[in-house]
């Protein structure tokens, strides 16, 4: 089984379901006592957050500094935890040696191609205020003939609000109910996108009128089947209690 790098605590709380599901992947896949292979490099995330929409010059700098001690530990592919610093990660990629051997699973492009797959042609996009005013995960999508739709000011504003929480893990009831009231406003779309790593701890399946489309789960998903399709598909589990020496 192949490496796979986490560029994670952007926030820590979503970092949290990246670790989980990679391993709930593998093991579904393997069985057994099996889990993934995983480097974390969980950074301060605090220089970053409080630069968007004002020094984009050094959140570049920073993530490619982060990347590069990242690419250190030698993953053989990586996923970064955290959607708006994709954008980023398109200004650096060309600074990072050998970075065309190592696959990065880029959450934008992924969530493009599966709202291709699954026919949607309009969306509505949650993110953080900063990636929906900005644009960049927008662009990709309509260069697709994908239409987007974002929150009005109001709603982006109270979003940004309960993702302040969100990033400390605080999930609350309220949070849950306003963003099942605010996909039902939009329910005339086809898909809601979370662009927020973080919108899953509140956003699911049971609770949105519309089909989800989870940044997280694609990257995922990839991750486990690159590092995995070298693995012997007969391979047998342990019996529960045996050795293997």
């Amino acid at each position: 089984m192949k490496t796979i790098g986490l560029l994670g605590g952007t926030g820590w709380s979503s970092t949290i379901g990246y670790y989980k599901l990679l391993n709930e992947l593998v093991h579904e896949r393997l069985g057994g006592y099996h889990s993934a292979k995983i480097v974390l490099k969980s950074i301060d995330y605090h220089d970053i957050a409080s630069s968007y929409g004002k020094d984009p010059e050094k959140i570049a700098n920073i993530l490619l500094d982060e990347l590069l001690g990242l690419y250190s530990l030698n993953p053989d592919c990586v996923i970064i935890c955290c959607n708006s610093l994709h954008k980023y990660y398109d200004l650096v990629k060309d600074h990072i040696y050998d970075v065309e051997e190592i696959p990065v699973f880029h959450a934008v492009d992924l969530v493009a191609q599966y709202a291709q797959e699954q026919s949607y042609r309009k969306v509505l996009l949650l993110a953080t205020k900063a990636t929906m005013e900005d644009g960049f995960f927008a662009r990709i999508l309509e260069q697709q003939g994908i239409q987007v739709t974002v929150p009005n000011a109001k709603e982006r504003c109270e979003m940004h609000r309960v993702h302040a929480e969100l990033m400390q893990n605080q999930v609350t009831v309220e949070a849950r109910t306003y963003f099942e009231r605010l996909i039902d406003r939009y329910g005339n779309l086809d898909a809601v996108i979370l662009g927020c790593t973080e919108y899953p701890l509140v956003v699911n399946a049971t609770s949105s009128v519309l089909p989800i489309v989870d940044p997280v789960v694609l990257q995922c998903t990839k991750a486990v089947e690159f590092v995995l399709q070298e693995s012997v598909a007969s391979e047998q589990p342990l019996v529960q209690g045996e050795i293997s020496l």
